[in-house]
């Protein structure tokens, strides 16, 4: 993890990283992953599944999206410490903020164009151009979850229950259990959305927690000759 002495510099640097991996999550799932109706696990996911089921299916997208969120922030609260609780804090309120910038802000032209590359390629199932979309959404997302864990923050997310679980047991690596969890929720995902959404989500969510983990590590080698 990076370490930080308390003075202005540090935290602005902090925050703004927050910011961007904020921003990197947020616009890979307004570009590729809500467009392609790839359900990857996370809360979105877990919300539009809620929606559907049919003992919960009264309350909308995004009434699921608030509780679903302000449970996970208590659970940081309550779990994770105060200094995480208010960097997570911040990081709720900056996703909303760029979700919903970017949902309005990207004109047609940019999906039009992505529609078009999606469609290169000759298998009917997953073309090429939509392999390489869902590849590097997956990508700039795990680097996303990196920026937000490395600088003492969750994305309010699945992240925050991975976190909570490698505070209880160091074993566990955050980014595997983000997996585990996307898994479950996209198991559940099977019987609303169809095993094609499923599996695109599986790989979609591997390929995330590859990324996040690979991250993850290169931070630990760096920091453990300075903790000897």
């Amino acid at each position: 993890m990076i370490c930080y002495n308390f003075n202005m510099g540090n935290y602005v640097l902090r925050y703004s990283l927050i910011t961007l991996g904020i921003a990197l999550i947020d616009i890979a799932y307004v570009v590729v992953t809500v467009p392609y109706g790839i359900i990857n696990g996370g809360v979105t996911s877990f919300s539009m599944i809620l929606s559907r089921l049919p003992i919960t299916d009264a309350w909308p997208v995004w009434v699921w999206v608030t509780i679903v969120t302000i449970v996970l922030a208590l659970l940081c609260a309550l779990f994770l410490g105060k200094d995480m609780f208010v960097a997570s804090l911040f990081s709720c309120i900056v996703g909303i903020g760029t979700f919903n910038s970017f949902t309005f802000a990207v004109p047609d032209v940019v999906y039009d164009l992505l529609f078009s590359f999606g469609r290169i390629g000759s298998n009917p199932i997953l073309p090429v151009g939509t392999a390489m979309e869902l590849i590097l959404a997956a990508v700039v997302v795990g680097i996303g979850y990196y920026l937000c864990l490395s600088n003492r923050a969750t994305a309010v997310g699945m992240d925050t229950i991975a976190m909570i679980l490698h505070k209880r047991n160091e074993n566990i690596p955050v980014a595997y259990a983000m997996y585990a969890i996307n898994i479950i929720v996209l198991l559940l995902g099977l019987y609303t959305y169809g095993l094609k959404c499923v599996i695109m989500g599986i790989a979609f969510a591997g390929i995330q927690a590859f990324t996040l983990n690979t991250l993850l590590k290169a931070d630990e080698k760096k920091t453990k000759p300075h903790q000897q």
